[in-house]
């Protein structure tokens, strides 16, 4: 109901300013007595219509072609052609920040960029570890706790859609958005590693470290979240 109602307004307010811009100086809209439209009414519509709509997409573009970017990369890495594979997940990372800042500064938020957005991240993210694991460059069991990290949330995601049927107010934690950033740190630093010189070992190190420290806590947490929310306390009382 609520999506008709948006799509109903939506609809008359094309038409209202469409109205608007297609009359002429009399007053008298153009389409009441079959006018054709001349250039510059055409270059009214554009920009007050169409254009903004394509401007508004351009952040779920930058998203999509993000994804797109995952085969190459792939392609690159098994190939062994490194400073290919380097320069394309950088190019990653910059159309994910890129679009997270269009969309935050132009207000250009869409149902669609809120869920494939995070999609494409975890998708990228993923590849690229398994990918690095098979190489021997990261360890398996670091893969194996992202992936339990990344599962959990998931099912968890699903399971309170279908069980609970409650809005789920689910927004990335500041730790949760350093763990990200981990991960895009410890990828880039193999690739770099890989595609030009060696990084000292402790860096490296480090790195794993505190991967491995953020994605334990914040499996941690969001269980933690969840649950809370899942059984609040007044019906545990019950």
């Amino acid at each position: 109901m609520l999506n008709r109602v948006t799509g109903l307004r939506l609809l008359y307010k094309i038409k209202v300013i469409t109205a608007n811009c297609l009359t002429d100086h009399s007053g008298v809209p153009f389409g009441r007595i079959y006018t054709p439209l001349s250039n510059q009414s055409k270059i009214r519509v554009f920009k007050i219509i169409v254009w903004p709509m394509i401007l508004k997409q351009l952040p779920n573009a930058l998203t999509l072609f993000r994804l797109g970017l995952i085969v190459p990369f792939l392609i690159f890495l098994y190939c062994h052609e490194y400073v290919n594979s380097f320069y394309t997940f950088m190019l990653a990372g910059l159309t994910d920040g890129l679009d997270g800042f269009l969309a935050r500064r132009f207000n250009w938020q869409s149902f669609f960029g809120s869920f494939v957005d995070p999609l494409a991240d975890k998708l990228l993210i993923a590849s690229s570890f398994i990918s690095l694991a098979l190489i021997g460059v990261l360890p398996w069991w670091l893969v194996a706790l992202v992936f339990l990290r990344d599962f959990t949330i998931s099912m968890g995601v699903l399971a309170w859609y279908h069980f609970i049927r409650r809005k789920l107010d689910f927004k990335p934690t500041s730790l949760s958005k350093i763990n990200t950033a981990l991960q895009l740190a410890l990828v880039t630093s193999c690739l770099f590693e890989l595609a030009f010189f060696h990084f000292p070992s402790y860096i490296f190190n480090t790195l794993i470290c505190l991967t491995t420290l953020t994605t334990a806590i914040t499996y941690i947490d969001y269980m933690w979240t969840w649950s809370k929310k899942a059984w609040p306390k007044k019906e545990l009382s019950q």
